[in-house]
């Protein structure tokens, strides 16, 4: 990825934005990859399918409560090292009464192994205002969801989540937006050209990371509500358990350190923003 991106955001025409639909029947419940139970349809505004899945949980008690919406990498929820990642999210979330919407892009229109290699330089404008899209209908799905206090819903995204959720909260970027999300925690995302979040955003990124640089990230000067926090030594995908791989000529590797701290950093930001 590149400088060109710079250009190809400001030039790419895509319109639309997500919409609540009326009702998706039982029947046209979309199928969800790492083996959800209870899927809820997320409607989305999308030539090609109705809705997107998500699977919702919530702490115990009627609430309402803060909610986070989970975006997860472009290998997709069925890629067995994300399973327990997602697993350690929604235990920590549940664990300080905040609920958690897992989100899958992917599965309802086919693409059960996701997206990575299809991302390049010429199709990236495309599948992250697709992605953007997709996150801005999940938040207005969870606000609309009992239970669940509409004034504290965050977005959390990793990779290509987290380069969609920045995508929802840029006003300049093409596609559906909402500025009225508590905030963003974006874990090793691309830092695309004029990246200018409208909510406050908090970046948690490693320094060896071959695949979005941190000095992407780095560069974004003059945002007040832009924090980016650069791990030493780590790579892309740092969280993930399993990984010390080479995937698609990048190099992934698991940083306990990295993970922890980023962990602890996400929950105070969390917990700075739902006061």
């Amino acid at each position: 990825m590149n400088s060109r991106l710079l250009t190809s955001v400001a030039a790419f025409a895509f319109t639309g934005g997500a919409t609540i639909f009326a009702d998706i029947s039982a029947a046209q419940t979309p199928k969800m990859g790492g083996g959800y139970k209870d899927v809820i349809a997320i409607p989305v505004d999308d030539p090609s399918v109705k809705a997107i899945a998500g699977a919702l949980f919530k702490p115990e008690g009627a609430g309402p409560f803060p909610a986070v919406v989970y975006i997860p990498q472009c290998g997709g929820l069925s890629f067995p090292p994300e399973l327990p990642m997602e697993k350690i999210v929604v235990d920590s979330l549940l664990s300080k009464g905040i609920a958690t919407l897992i989100v899958d892009p992917f599965t309802p229109r086919g693409e059960t192994e996701g997206v990575c290699p299809k991302l390049n330089n010429d199709s990236f404008v495309q599948y992250m205002t697709r992605g953007g899209n997709d996150a801005v209908a999940a938040v207005k799905a969870v606000k609309a969801m009992p239970g669940i206090d509409p004034s504290k819903v965050f977005l959390q995204g990793y990779s290509y989540g987290a380069i969609a959720s920045l995508f929802a909260t840029d006003t300049k970027t093409p596609g559906a937006h909402d500025t009225r999300i508590a905030g963003l925690i974006a874990y090793f995302p691309y830092c695309y050209d004029n990246v200018d979040p409208s909510v406050p955003t908090l970046v948690l990124i490693g320094e060896k990371d071959d695949w979005t640089p941190a000095a992407n990230c780095q560069a974004v000067k003059g945002k007040a509500n832009f924090e980016v926090v650069v791990y030493p030594g780590a790579t892309h995908a740092f969280t993930v358990k399993q990984y010390n791989v080479e995937y698609l000529g990048h190099h992934m590797t698991y940083d306990e350190k990295a993970t922890k701290d980023a962990q602890a950093r996400a929950d105070a930001f969390i917990a700075e923003h739902v006061k």
